[in-house]
């Protein structure tokens, strides 16, 4: 079977060099195969072993790209949160360059070719709470992200550290420019669930404003 045809056997838009050294092993030297593939722009490297299949993410013009799909596999565990889901959620206007997640390991980086993802620590005990499970969009499988209520406490946590109330208020709503309707629509109940978790005082700022802005 031709490469091209290995690669249209693959469902998602996204493939680690496991899976395909396996369906390579009628080639002589799989690893130099998929290097050519690469090189042929056949695949796209996001990282050492983990890929993106061009074909399936082209749509004309344009390229269809599963970001958080993609944030959730590049480096875990990890959800995707702070900026990039409250974009997602409609909560802040500025455009979002960076795929923010949270993760149980260290704080890291990835700059690829489709661009930068970022990710940062949180402790185990206030990692689960508040995290969904969505449908992609545009491709099968989902991916897990933050709900509006974690989004914020994650940004919160990451952002006002030594902020008072008022420091945090400010922070949310000047600088991070959310309107205040928002916040008439969040889950107080769950906000208080983890804030509670986080044990952190700006959390804990953040779970009282909410009703009150």
């Amino acid at each position: 079977m031709a490469v091209r045809d290995i690669l249209k056997t693959i469902e998602t838009p996204y493939v680690d060099a496991q899976t395909l050294l396996a369906l390579l092993t009628d080639y002589q030297k799989p690893r130099e195969c998929i290097s050519r593939m690469v090189k042929n722009k056949e695949l796209m490297r996001l990282k050492n072993g983990f890929y993106l299949i061009a074909d399936k993410i082209r749509q004309g013009t344009n390229m269809i790209i599963p970001y958080e799909q993609i944030a959730n596999l590049l480096y875990g565990p990890s959800y995707v949160s702070l900026e990039w889901a409250l974009s997602f959620y409609g909560m802040i206007p500025e455009r979002v360059h960076t795929v923010t997640s949270m993760t149980l390991g260290k704080n890291k980086e990835y700059h690829t070719p489709i661009g930068d993802f970022a990710y940062y620590k949180l402790s185990p005990d206030g990692y689960s709470i508040g995290v969904t499970q969505k449908k992609a969009s545009d491709f099968q499988g989902g991916f897990l992200m933050a709900s509006p209520e974690k989004a914020l406490a994650d940004l919160v946590f990451k952002t006002c550290k030594g902020l008072n109330k008022e420091g945090v208020r400010q922070e949310l709503l000047e600088s991070k420019r959310i309107d205040r309707e928002h916040f008439h629509q969040l889950d107080k109940v769950l906000l208080g669930e983890i804030a509670k978790s986080y044990r952190v005082k700006s959390v804990d700022y953040l779970a009282d404003l909410v009703g009150v802005l």
